[in-house]
């Protein structure tokens, strides 16, 4: 516990201690630049990072952003870096406020299968005991990125994990190309195309990056998809992971990041600073839009 943020379970005092001093240095600059104000943005359970997005999009715009739950706060978001989580607390603090995100508690592989299917008519997921060829093994829990291909038909498939048709991602190149889409308030701002090696093809290291419009990299129909799909998931605030398989030119959804990292480490700072940019004007648009 600390004086402005709930910090992690045994971390160190002197540690706490730095971070809130920090915390109390930037939070007079900001009341000293907004001329006397300082808006408060709660973000619970999870005491964001500040290489996340929302951290970044809360300091381009000056604003106290902490994970206690203080009284009239100017916006409320459930932020939990969990596969399945709950709001609950910020349900009974905040009974008749607004919150961001704390419809989708549940950010599980299967729940992004179910939905896939609801909105975009198809899926990667099959049946591991019957399919007859190689598969992606994956853990049910998000960000695990332990993907590893198998073969099928398997007697015993893991009670945790699903099973997935390999989708060929890669160009000209050899590279795998990962399509990384914020979804904000239902609304596509910008693209990401991250670029992996055959090595590091299930995890979350890429070795460059690219800022695109979402008409560059998908046909309005399949922007159409996604929306459809942000709005199953009920989510106000995230980014997807997609991958557009080689085979039959087809979008899939892999996976769903309520408490998204960047703009990615590989993208030139002149593009991460106009992404950072599109980012905050979409959050804010989401901020003032009526429910």
């Amino acid at each position: 516990m600390g004086l402005r943020n709930n910090y992690r379970r045994g971390m160190p005092f002197l540690e706490v201690l730095f971070k809130d001093i920090a915390c109390i240095i930037r939070e007079v600059y900001y009341f000293v630049q907004n001329n006397g104000k300082l808006p408060v943005w709660v973000a619970a359970p999870t005491y964001p990072s500040k290489k996340t997005t929302l951290s970044k999009i809360a300091r381009m715009n000056r604003v106290r952003l902490t994970n206690k739950l203080v009284s009239n706060p100017d916006v409320i978001i459930y932020f939990e870096n969990v596969t399945y989580g709950s709001a609950s607390s910020l349900r009974r603090k905040y009974p008749k406020a607004r919150i961001i995100n704390v419809n989708c508690p549940d950010i599980s592989k299967e729940r992004v299968h179910v939905v896939h299917l609801e909105a975009l008519g198809y899926s990667m997921n099959l049946n591991p005991k019957t399919y007859i060829g190689v598969a992606v093994e994956k853990s049910d829990e998000n960000a695990v990125h332990d993907g590893q291909e198998v073969m099928c038909p398997v007697s015993f498939p893991k009670t945790d994990a699903v099973y997935q048709k390999v989708l060929d991602n890669t160009n000209e190149a050899g590279e795998y190309v990962d399509i990384r889409v914020p979804v904000i308030h239902g609304k596509i701002p910008l693209v990401y195309l991250k670029f992996k090696t055959k090595k590091h093809r299930f995890t979350n290291k890429a070795h460059r990056a690219t800022l695109h419009k979402p008409e560059d990299i998908f046909s309005q129909e399949e922007i159409s998809q996604i929306e459809k799909y942000a709005l199953a998931m009920k989510v106000d605030f995230c980014e997807f992971d997609v991958l557009r398989h080689k085979g039959n030119q087809k979008i899939y959804i892999i996976d769903v990041n309520k408490t998204p990292y960047g703009p990615p480490e590989p993208l030139s700072k002149k593009d991460q600073t106009v992404a950072l940019k599109k980012l905050s004007y979409a959050f804010l648009t989401l901020l003032n839009a009526k429910v």
